[in-house]
């Protein structure tokens, strides 16, 4: 993703010339596998954690407070060194404000004054994903409540079905557009809810290098066409999951923490930051490069004093959220279901 972003930030569309050729093989299988390994982990949480309410606090410990911060950071630091607006109209300005709805998920991703010279004017491409991921969330919600997690053959009805559709619907209305840029937002939906599937199956299906071989296959035959991309979720996940199951070795302080939000969070901003400050080289390699460095520090602050400490406390939100939730059920049931006190004299 961040290979991928130093292109769009140092030449603007020329991204999507690239994602029309035969280079759409590999880029196309990273959002799907991003995707679907949230699903696979998310499923997991909510077998440990059963209800709705514990499920989507934990959702929110996880995701509000680093995207808060880096919210924070892009529209008071890098909007108030970079911005071409007088401070006082930057700070006062619709955009600015709106800019800070991102914590919540309502994606704006340009800040006014800021970056407005550059191949791209984004401050962060990458939150355009945050409205997809909490779309994943509602589906595995309603999915839970209609009992189709407890009957894993039921979710793989629906995705049969979301596939089928999908594929469908793309082929009947073919768009010069997606055929050079990224995924079809659904397909991400889908690569979430094989996620899931794959974890509730996880004690049939076996991981294999044979397989992984397979689903490489797969994967090259059903990217190359961007209308063939919902059928691309399955192999995609799979070889995902596998790979991440090989366990490889671990060491250092690179692996001692999971900076990978923290780095998705942050890379495009500072990638843009590096496209503003160094103008006459503007070459994709430098930008990756600089970003990696920078990107991985940032992630390492967020993950050792922003993630991790509110995830250490995340026993303790629950069971406040779900004593909230307790409260007001209890008041709820009291205020309409309160005997009448007294008789009415006739």
């Amino acid at each position: 993703m961040v290979l991928q972003h130093s292109i769009l930030s140092s030449y603007g569309d020329y991204l999507n010339v690239i994602w029309g050729t035969w280079w759409r093989i590999a880029f196309a299988p990273i959002l799907l596998m991003f995707f679907g390994l949230s699903g696979f982990l998310v499923s997991g949480s909510l077998k440990k954690n059963p209800t709705a309410t514990s499920f989507l606090t934990l959702r929110a410990v996880r995701l509000v407070p680093a995207l808060a911060v880096e919210v924070l950071l892009s529209a008071i630091l890098l909007g108030s060194i970079f911005t071409r607006l007088p401070l006082a109209d930057y700070f006062t300005s619709e955009g600015f404000w709106l800019y800070l709805g991102n914590m919540v998920g309502w994606v704006h991703r340009d800040l006014p004054g800021v970056f407005d010279d550059l191949p791209n004017t984004l401050v962060n491409v990458s939150l355009w994903t945050l409205p997809l991921e909490l779309e994943c969330y509602a589906a595995l919600m309603l999915l839970y409540v209609a009992g189709f997690i407890r009957k894993p053959i039921l979710l793989l009805g629906v995705i049969a079905v979301a596939i089928t559709v999908g594929s469908a619907l793309a082929f009947q209305n073919y768009d010069p557009f997606w055929a050079h840029t990224r995924p079809l937002s659904r397909s991400l939906v889908v690569a979430f809810l094989v996620g899931v599937a794959i974890n509730l199956y996880s004690d049939r299906i076996r991981l294999s290098k044979g397989l992984a071989l397979l689903a490489v296959a797969a994967l090259i035959a059903t990217t190359i066409d961007y209308r063939t991309i919902y059928l691309a979720a399955v192999p995609a996940v799979y070889l995902c999951v596998y790979l991440g199951m090989t366990h490889p070795p671990k060491g250092g302080w690179l692996f001692s923490g999971d900076y990978s939000y923290g780095l998705y969070l942050f890379a495009f901003p500072l990638q843009q930051t590096y496209t503003t400050l160094f103008p006459h080289a503007r070459i994709w390699y430098l930008n990756f490069a600089f970003t990696i460095v920078f990107g991985l520090l940032y992630a390492a602050f967020s993950w050792w004093f922003v993630e991790k400490p509110i995830l250490e406390r995340k026993k303790g939100i629950v069971l406040a959220a779900e004593g909230v939730k307790d409260r007001l059920r209890r008041a709820i049931r009291l205020a309409v279901w309160k005997p009448v006190t007294g008789t009415q004299q006739i």
